[in-house]
């Protein structure tokens, strides 16, 4: 089916469908069929339609990974702490990737983001098929007696959700059809001690540092596991200065230059920086809001940025995998100018010169020898972009629904929504996140292997010596160990956390 790739607010829009954007939706007087057997979250039980009637109900149709979906999480939350329990949000969970099927995975993805209201994990599609869905994110909106009164595709929609939501609330009261009654509602549970959803993990020759994706912090440990600081007091922000104070939103990418530690604060849109060792913390790029469709060099500070997700230093330069727009970027630390460097926006798997190339999601980086590396999770691909050009090829990854775990030679292997790469030797090592294994590109033979297995969806990793990788097993909250030569997996023992 040919394909529209809307780069900016919409993941992937099927082109024979794309019209319909434009239609108000029918309305549909039956309730959601909910299937009896899928697995329900931040609930005491499963929700029934029964248990929907009376209620005015917003159904967040997402996929786990869809950076769209994540962009949209905010605003749901929003709109949650506006009508406190008069407006009934439900996630939707309608899987791209096998692993976002698995329970444990989307108890993860709920941690990480601190999800508060009910999700069903629809795996097979019956939501999404009933309300005529045909995109990630979309959201559906049901008044009481369970009609739709609006559907909205794409990021950035709390305006016309709002508006909706309280007009049907107004007819509802008006007709006496809102109902008060209680649901089932019971959140998870998240981890204040020990690391919450750790999602990058960088090492120079004095420190590793990991970014506490789930606690909105970054910790410093020495090369023996002992924690050296602690950056951030855990709750979301964006303020600067000293680590005790200093927060950020939920921070991915991070990478060593000199006697700084840049931080991608994924959920700031910002670039940080951590001097070393004091510990204090200064914006340094971004300007708090996300960007689309940027062109050409701007001042760091004077441009939105667009949910950067990992970085990698070369020399003066800071390249930035910007997931949300699907691009690679580069910081000039000298001059703190930054701007595009790679791919166009679209999301794809285009190779090319700089403005025809084409990224999905790109999340991880890695450098050798004027090649940039890049894990681009929603292709399960790997790149290569050279430094001097900017051209891109494709080394692995053959298209955004093509994913797998095959090993094998690189132009057959595949990959599943890979997201974190460190080179070594000549091999690249590969977070390949929900195949729960960490994988090996040898750019020589370009053959792909498996080296370890049975972690919880890593989502980054680093170099601790020629023997050892670290890695962010991300859903088991934990830094592990893996014998580069064994692929033989442990738990890295830290103290003082």
């Amino acid at each position: 089916m040919p394909m529209l790739i809307d780069s900016s607010r919409t993941w992937m829009i099927p082109l024979v469908l794309a019209l319909a954007m434009a239609i108000p939706p029918a309305a549909c007087a039956d309730e959601p069929p909910f299937p009896h057997d899928a697995p329900w979250f931040n609930v005491t039980r499963p929700l029934t339609a029964q248990d929907l009637r009376g209620h005015v109900v917003l159904l967040d149709f997402f996929t786990p990974g869809c950076i769209n979906c994540i962009h949209v999480l905010p605003e749901t939350a929003r709109l949650e702490r506006e009508f406190r329990g008069r407006l009934l949000i439900i996630g939707v969970n309608s899987p791209k990737f096998v692993a976002s099927q698995q329970s444990g995975n989307i108890e993860g993805f709920i941690q990480r983001y601190g999800i508060r209201h009910p999700i069903i994990t629809d795996s097979g599609m019956v939501l999404w098929h009933h309300y005529d869905v045909f995109a990630w994110p979309t959201q559906v909106l049901l008044d009481p007696a369970g009609g739709t009164v609006g559907r909205y595709v794409g990021e950035g929609k709390y305006a016309a959700i709002r508006r909706d939501v309280i007009k049907t609330l107004a007819k509802a009261r008006a007709a006496g059809t809102l109902r008060t009654t209680s649901l089932p509602l019971k959140p998870m549970a998240h981890g204040r001690h020990g690391l919450l959803q750790p999602g990058k993990v960088a090492v120079n020759a004095h420190y590793v540092a990991v970014s506490d994706t789930g606690h909105n912090r970054i910790i410093l440990f020495d090369h023996s596991g002992k924690v050296l600081r602690v950056i951030g007091d855990g709750d979301a922000g964006s303020r600067d200065g000293v680590p005790a104070r200093a927060r950020f939103d939920g921070p991915q990418g991070l990478a060593f230059h000199g006697d700084t530690l840049y931080v991608a604060d994924t959920g700031n849109a910002l670039i940080r920086a951590i001097a070393l060792p004091s510990g204090q913390v200064a914006t340094v790029a971004g300007n708090g809001r996300h960007a689309y469709g940027v062109s050409g060099t701007h001042a760091a500070r004077n441009v939105g940025l667009n949910s950067p997700w990992a970085l990698e230093s070369v020399g003066s330069l800071l390249y930035i995998a910007m997931a949300g727009d699907h691009q690679i970027w580069k910081l000039d630390l000298n001059g703190r100018r930054i701007g595009p460097f790679a791919g166009n926006g679209a999301e794809g798997i285009a190779d090319g010169p700089p403005r025809l190339a084409t990224f999905a999601q790109s999340s991880g980086l890695a450098y050798h020898d004027g090649a940039l590396y890049v894990a681009d999770p929603e292709a399960s691909a790997i790149r290569a972009v050279d430094a001097a050009t900017g051209n891109v090829r494709t080394l692995v990854g053959q298209g955004l629904f093509v994913f797998g775990l095959r090993n094998g030679p690189a132009a057959q292997a595949l990959l599943q929504h890979d997201q974190g790469l460190a080179w070594l030797g000549g091999r690249l090592y590969i977070a390949d996140t929900f195949n729960n294994a960490v994988r090996v590109l040898d750019l020589k033979t370009r053959t792909v292997s498996s080296l370890a297995t049975g972690l919880a969806q890593p989502g980054g990793l680093a170099v601790l010596n020629p023997h050892t990788l670290l890695v962010a097993d991300t859903n088991a909250n934990r830094i592990v160990t893996v014998d580069i030569g064994s692929g033989e997996v442990a738990r890295w023992a830290t103290s003082g956390l």
